[in-house]
């Protein structure tokens, strides 16, 4: 009996071993969002980012120790803005990149341009293309970014937190009738969204009504006529403008309902313009602020 009970243990063992064996011996692959799979023998070392909410989604996994090169506008965390400088939206400093020799780059497809993702492959360097289109690839993005850095656990940890409070958010949007909303990205020339854009997605979440939805353009630029025929019953943006100067730009237009109503809000700037899971608390107002106005 005794003989038997080691057999079996010392059986279970090698079980064990083998699969951890066999665990540490293959290879993971992850594919980016250009369908190209990279195969991560093991966890990275030095990582590059080439945006800013890149490096806010590597700093929530607890992969942020892992930076050796950021973009120029990486600044949050706090511990963001202390790390290597390599790029801007128009400019990468090839150089610098080639002396910290990454082990991956990771960079925003329609950010940084397919243009200068290809040139940094040209040059040897390992690049994950990384786009996020909808609420619905944040879980995926923080797993591959998980296997990427090894950081399992907490991208698991990221992955259900977000999906946990997306549904939340949903859960207590009324479901009541629509508000024409109107989404301002910029002032000079008028910018806004179409339905393509991220941003519709959380307006429609809302209960809003993205009364450009339609335009084919990803950000088109439209004019007042236009706005004014849409007739939306809020005006809400997101950036660093001065609400009351904001409000300013506006006030003349008592045409429209939402300028009569004065349903004219502003965003805390980033939330709803980076990719990363601040782009909820972004939802969040923006939920209160249709709910104000319906």
């Amino acid at each position: 009996m005794i003989g038997r009970l080691l057999t079996c243990l010392i059986a279970a063992y090698c079980v064990v071993f083998v699969k951890i064996v066999l665990a540490f011996d293959s290879n993971i692959l992850v594919k980016d969002d250009l369908g190209e799979a990279f195969e991560i023998q093991k966890p990275v070392k030095k990582i590059v980012s080439l945006a800013p909410n890149i490096t806010e989604l590597l700093f929530e996994i607890g992969a942020g120790d892992l930076l050796v090169g950021v973009d120029e506008f990486s600044d949050y965390p706090l511990q963001a803005k202390f790390i290597q400088r390599v790029n801007n939206y128009s400019t990468v400093n090839y150089e610098l990149l080639v002396a910290l020799q990454p082990d991956i780059i990771i960079a925003w497809t329609s950010g940084n341009g397919i243009t200068t993702i290809n040139k940094l492959k040209s040059l040897g360097f390992a690049v994950f293309a990384l786009e996020i289109s909808s609420l619905d690839d944040f879980p995926n993005a923080y797993k591959r970014f998980g296997l990427i850095t090894g950081k399992i656990e907490e991208s698991e940890k990221a992955s259900q937190a977000f999906k946990d409070r997306l549904g939340t958010i949903k859960n207590r949007v009324p479901r009541t009738k629509t508000v024409r909303t109107f989404y301002q990205i910029w002032h000079d020339p008028i910018m806004t969204i179409s339905g393509s854009h991220i941003i519709n997605e959380i307006i429609s979440l809302c209960g809003g009504n993205n009364v450009f939805s339609e335009v084919k353009t990803l950000t088109p630029i439209i004019d007042m006529e236009s706005i004014i025929l849409k007739n939306p019953q809020a005006i809400i943006s997101s950036g660093s403008t001065v609400l009351s100067e904001w409000v300013e730009f506006w006030i003349d237009w008592h045409v429209i309902d939402a300028v009569k109503q004065e349903n004219i809000f502003l965003i805390p700037p980033d939330l709803l313009s980076r990719q990363t899971s601040r782009i909820l608390d972004g939802a969040e107002y923006l939920c209160d602020y249709i709910n104000l106005a319906r």
